[in-house]
């Protein structure tokens, strides 16, 4: 019988371990090429994390990367990418030349037999490019020598659905479109894919369901949920929990709001606007949208937890043991073990995709983890390679039942684009005729900046592709009011400005969470290093309680 092992290293507290942090605990299978071949070569992973003293608190970690991040500077280049469906979805690309010392060249574009790696990027649940964490991976990839392409959901950064087809915790079509595309479209460069938190479990999901008929070369996996139901016990647990559970929905009923005729159609509007927990908003909007019978049907079926088995590509997956969002509980321990493809990664802290390391909190350490384990795999011979036999895979069996998520709809404006090209986008008052100006433009002479249409094996149009290129900073304002007609500008600048405000007061609330549950150390810690002063200003009974 094959021997399965599990390697995890003692930790203690932060006190006794100083100024060398906490060692990383690994979990793999003692026959994995995978650990032998790349993970032992990472001195990240064999190393330890310390986290940023004043943000050792998984709370401070998590509102921390929320308010700021320190998040380095650049600009995106725009894709928009059209699903057979009529759906649109926003590829946000950094190039490796654009984060270089050269000189920048608006008509810069990726040939098609260029064989440097692509990582593509799954964001977590409302997440999109301009997420700070985000920020961080695409330019430390790009500062490799790699390209980036960070897929928002559908709906997200600037984009609205154009379609009946939405996105939720399982819904995988989009990602697996995308990659195919990729696939395609630049044949000779190795594709990477990274999920975090919920994109993660998307992420996951998706490798298992293809199995080894799948065109990525490696994955990594980041503060994954895992379990949807078990978090959902986890988070209605505690009263910091729970804290956290409402801050979350505030954030969906923000999102419901800017589409609310949308969701009075297909959904339970008044629920919505009553919901107090994720639980409850996923009961009014995600199940009546989607049609799943039950919350808890929902969170079984699109939990990555049952896919973990049958992923065939090297997958790192990295978790914090104090996630105050994705308990330790619902991580898949065993089935990490029994998969020689999967190497689990577990830090003592490290709060929910935060990880800052250094006394400033400048860097994120499961970045530097990422960076490090794509390179390795990527100069070894165990990338993943496709098999050639095309057949149909899990998914497919499960496709009628996720089809649909609640998150985002479209506007009653039509579709919102965040910076357009006149060469290369055109706007539509109504959405049947853009969808139709869309199939009929694509034929035209014109050349796109990152891609084109695609045709299936039948020769049958499955999507389409249109390129934007990189607007310059001082002229990223003046070209929303130039190509979009006055009314859909101001409606976008009203939603936007609506969201900011949701926004602010779940980041307040979850800082709120924060100083709360830390203050009882923070204040023992202050009581201790000015005990000597206090004693000459306040009265001794006062001290001795």
């Amino acid at each position: 019988m094959e021997k399965i092992v599990y390697v995890h290293q003692s930790t203690s507290s932060w006190s006794s371990k100083g100024f060398r942090g906490d060692p990383v605990s690994l979990t793999f299978n003692s026959c994995s090429e995978i650990y032998e071949g790349v993970a032992s070569k990472c001195k990240t992973l064999h190393g330890s994390y310390l986290a940023t003293p004043w943000l050792s608190s998984p709370h401070f970690q998590t509102v921390f990367l929320n308010f700021h991040g320190r998040p380095p500077v650049f600009t995106y280049r725009r894709q928009i990418f059209h699903t057979a469906d009529g759906g649109t979805i926003a590829l946000d690309w950094l190039l490796s030349s654009d984060v270089s010392n050269e000189v920048f060249h608006v008509n810069n574009t990726i040939s098609k037999d260029d064989a440097t790696p692509i990582v593509v990027v799954v964001p977590g649940l409302t997440s999109d490019s301009s997420s700070p964490y985000l920020k961080h991976l695409a330019f430390k990839m790009a500062k490799r020598g790699w390209n980036v392409v960070v897929s928002n959901h559908r709906g997200l950064g600037g984009i609205s659905v154009t379609s009946d087809c939405f996105y939720n915790a399982g819904w995988t079509e989009d990602l697996r479109k995308i990659i195919d595309y990729l696939h395609r479209e630049y044949p000779q460069a190795p594709l990477f894919a990274v999920g975090t938190s919920i994109g993660a479990n998307i992420l996951v999901k998706y490798l298992g369901e293809d199995g080894d008929n799948i065109p990525v070369a490696g994955a990594v996996a980041i503060c994954s949920p895992w379990d949807l139901l078990v978090c959902d016990r986890f988070i209605c647990r505690r009263l910091v929990q729970r804290f956290y559970d409402r801050a979350l929905t505030i954030g969906l009923q923000g999102y419901a709001q800017l589409h609310q005729p949308v969701y009075s159609r297909l959904g339970n509007w008044e629920g919505i606007e009553k919901a107090r927990s994720i639980r409850e908003f996923d009961n009014h909007a995600t199940c009546l949208v989607a049609k799943y019978e039950t919350v808890d049907s929902y969170y079984r079926r699109t939990s990555s937890t049952s896919y973990v088995g049958n992923v065939s590509v090297p997958l790192l997956c990295i978790s914090a043991l104090d996630d105050p969002l994705c308990t330790r509980e619902a991580i898949p321990w065993d089935e990490c073990r029994a998969n020689k493809n999967i190497v689990l990664a577990t830090t003592k802290h490290g709060g929910h995709l935060a990880f800052f390391e250094g006394l400033t909190g400048g860097g994120l350490w499961w970045v530097r983890a990422v960076d490090e384990f794509l390179s390795v795999l990527h100069a070894s011979p165990f990338m993943h390679r496709q098999n050639k036999t095309h057949s149909s895979s899990l998914h497919s069996a499960l496709e009628s039942s996720i089809d649909q998520a609640p998150y985002l709809n479209v506007m009653e404006d039509g579709m919102v684009a965040a910076v357009g090209n006149e060469q290369t986008i055109k706007m539509a008052e109504d959405l049947s005729d853009e969808h139709q100006m869309i199939h009929e433009k694509e034929n035209e002479d014109k050349v796109p900046v990152i891609g084109e249409s695609q045709q299936d094996e039948t020769g049958a149009k499955t999507d389409s592709v249109q390129g934007l290129t990189q607007p310059s900073r001082q002229d990223t304002e003046s070209s929303l009011d130039v190509k979009y007609p006055r009314d859909i500008t101001a409606a976008l600048r009203r939603c936007i400005d609506q969201l900011s405000r949701q926004n602010r007061i779940s980041m307040w609330l979850f800082a709120y969470i924060a100083i709360v549950t830390t203050w009882p150390l923070v204040g023992s810690a202050l009581l201790i290093v000015f005990k000597g002063k206090l004693k000459r200003v306040l009265p001794a009974a006062w001290l001795r309680r």
